[in-house]
C-alpha cells in the first residue's frame, strides 16, 4: 500500500475545497432550478452535472494537479466523468424512486462517489 505524502494530503485539502464550491453550485442550481423555475429534479441533475464536469476538468488540471492538458488526460477525464456521471445519476434516481428529498439524494450521492473520484483522479487521470 501507498504511504500518503504531503503532497497528496495538500491535493486532498484542495479537492476538499473545490468540492465544497462545486456542491455548493449544485445545490444552489438544483434549488433554483427545481423550486424556482419548476424544472423536473432529474432534467436539472443532469443539466447542473453537465455544466459542473466540464468546468472541473479545467479547474482540477490547472489548480488541483498542476498539470498540462494532454489527449490522454482529455480521454480519460472524459471516460472517468461520463461513469462517475452514470454512477450519480443512477444513486440519485434510485433515491427520488424511493422518495427521498431531492436534496438528501444529492447529499447521499456524493458522500458515496466524492471519495471514489479523487482516488480516480489522482492515479489515472492526471497521474
Amino acid at each position: 500500500m501507498k504511504k500518503i505524502t504531503k503532497a497528496t494530503i495538500i491535493q486532498l485539502i484542495k479537492y476538499v475545497k473545490i468540492s465544497l464550491i462545486s456542491y455548493s453550485y449544485v445545490f444552489i442550481s438544483l434549488y433554483i432550478l427545481v423550486d424556482y423555475f419548476k424544472f423536473n429534479e432529474s432534467v436539472s441533475f443532469f443539466i447542473v452535472y453537465g455544466v459542473l464536469y466540464v468546468l472541473l476538468y479545467f479547474i482540477q488540471m490547472k489548480y488541483l494537479f498542476n498539470t498540462t492538458h494532454s489527449k490522454r488526460k482529455l480521454v480519460s477525464f472524459v471516460a472517468t466523468i461520463f461513469t462517475f456521471y452514470v454512477l450519480a445519476n443512477l444513486l440519485y434516481n434510485i433515491g427520488i424512486y424511493l422518495r427521498i428529498n431531492y436534496l438528501i439524494a444529492t447529499v447521499i450521492t456524493i458522500g458515496i462517489l466524492a471519495p471514489l473520484r479523487f482516488v480516480v483522479y489522482k492515479y489515472v487521470v492526471y497521474k
